[in-house]
């Protein structure tokens, strides 16, 4: 690959460097830097003494004024300035150069100043990065879209990344916003990768099978959870994706991503690793992408599903609840010793040592091919997605009371789940599930309604 390269560098404080012209020489010198050979030291147009390599690559000092310094004293600082038409070449010179300046030539501090090479990979990679972030993006709409409904994204996505989502959105309003559902494409790269390899179902960690051997006490218990492991939701993930390695894959991807996104040195091993990750990711996500209708989800596995996403919103409710009391503690509105913390414990909460950064998703919540309404009647002072979660009793009583209202003559699916409940404080994603699995069980009807205003309502009532 051919261009105009250029690498320079900012070196600090040498061991016992005092000019140009003894850095120039102390460069040459390093058989290790020029891979064996001699180079020459000649001068440009100007007298400026430079070193020629390989390849018509040039290296040029430049000295630095370090009188003006105001916070230390540096004997010595210098502008070193790689410049070749050749990427090959360029791109291993960078690290053997670095090396003997930090440990033959002992510079107190190095700084780069400009990394054509490491541009050149980076604006290699971005586009084949965004290729697959895009793909995965389209085969989550496609997969949630067919087996959770029109409000996936407030179903799948935890209370802490959909608030992410909708601060970006705030923040970042643009033309087609107006238009389309942009919640997804707010979505952290990291979270995209979530919502496949972290699917709560219970069954895709080896650890959370054998919590369930240790709850068995019946061979119905064990048949069950034989049939749960044999489902075609976990064994549609499995397929596809754990047995693919698509979680080490999309990670690897991720940490190229930050550098690419931070402007960081690169190195061609990682160009390389990069179009690997790339191909492979694209060839997974492709052919899952292929099978998504073959999935049917019976009853016990969506009841299943939906036990699972109930444990880890208990998880993340009692996570929600742990740093909510440690940050009354850091405010001073409660004492450690209420939480019972030990004197490590408050030594990491002053420090920030010790924290969970770990996001729990909830899982998909079942909901098939329901469509949900556009527009319904609203309702006042409707509260965010809370961490309750409701029972089946509780729904059929809360369905019961719904209809009692003395402002509508029906009750649409979208409005008792996102806001009648959710007022109350239950979580979406798991009532909505529930209220799935009530209705195939036909302990709820859905059916269809026109609105007020003439829209199609898919609305729930009890059987008589």
């Amino acid at each position: 690959m051919s261009g105009n390269f250029t690498f320079e560098l900012l070196c600090i404080d040498p061991d016992d460097i005092i000019n140009q012209e003894a850095f120039i020489h102390a460069l040459s010198y390093s058989k290790e830097v020029w891979n064996g050979n001699s180079p020459i030291i000649t001068q440009d147009k100007n007298g400026t003494p430079y070193i020629k390599g390989e390849k018509g690559m040039q290296v040029t000092v430049f000295n630095v004024d370090t009188s003006k310094i105001l916070t230390d004293l540096v004997d010595a600082a210098f502008v070193l300035r790689v410049e070749s038409k050749f990427f090959e070449t360029l791109e291993p010179f960078r690290q053997r150069l670095l090396r003997h300046l930090r440990d033959n030539l002992k510079f107190a501090h190095l700084r780069i100043l400009k990394d054509d090479i490491s541009s050149e990979i980076a604006n290699q990679l971005y586009p084949k990065i965004n290729a697959v972030e895009n793909l995965l993006r389209r085969y989550l709409i496609k997969f949630f879209f067919q087996r959770v409904g029109m409000n996936w994204w407030d179903v799948t996505a935890t209370p802490k990344m959909i608030e992410k989502v909708k601060n970006r959105q705030r923040n970042r309003s643009n033309q087609f916003s107006h238009f389309i559902d942009s919640d997804i494409e707010f979505a952290d790269f990291d979270d995209l990768g979530l919502l496949i390899y972290k699917q709560s179902t219970g069954f895709n960690e080896p650890e959370k099978v054998f919590e369930m051997l240790d709850g068995i006490e019946t061979l119905e218990d064990l048949e069950e959870l034989k049939s749960n492991l044999r489902g075609n939701y976990t064994k549609y993930f499995k397929t596809f994706f754990r047995d693919k390695n698509f979680e080490k894959l999309w990670k690897e991807m991720s940490r190229i991503r930050n550098k690419v996104a931070h402007q960081a040195t690169f190195f061609h091993s990682e160009l390389r690793k990069g179009k690997e990750l790339s191909a492979e990711l694209t060839r997974i996500i492709t052919e899952a992408e292929k099978h998504i209708d073959e999935i049917v989800l019976s009853l016990k596995e969506k009841q299943a599903i939906h036990k699972a996403t109930v444990e880890v919103l208990k998880e993340e409710e009692e996570v929600a609840a742990e740093q909510k009391a440690k940050q009354e503690v850091r405010s001073g509105n409660r004492a450690p010793s209420e939480l019972g913390m030990t004197g490590e414990q408050i030594t990491n909460l002053a420090t920030g040592e010790g924290s969970d950064h770990r996001v729990k998703l909830t899982g998909p919540k079942i909901l098939g091919k329901i469509k949900l309404e556009h527009k319904v009647k609203t309702y006042s002072n409707t509260a965010p997605p809370g961490f309750r979660v409701i029972s089946e009793d509780e729904i059929i009583n809360e369905l019961h009371e719904a209809h009692n209202l003395n402002y509508t003559d029906y009750v649409g699916l979208k409005w008792f789940v996102t806001q009648y409940l959710a007022n109350k404080g239950y979580a979406i994603g798991t009532t909505y599930s529930l209220v799935n699995i009530l209705i195939e069980q036909e302990r709820i009807l859905l059916y269809d309604v026109e609105s007020a205003e003439g829209y199609p309502v898919k609305a729930v009532k009890l059987p008589k």
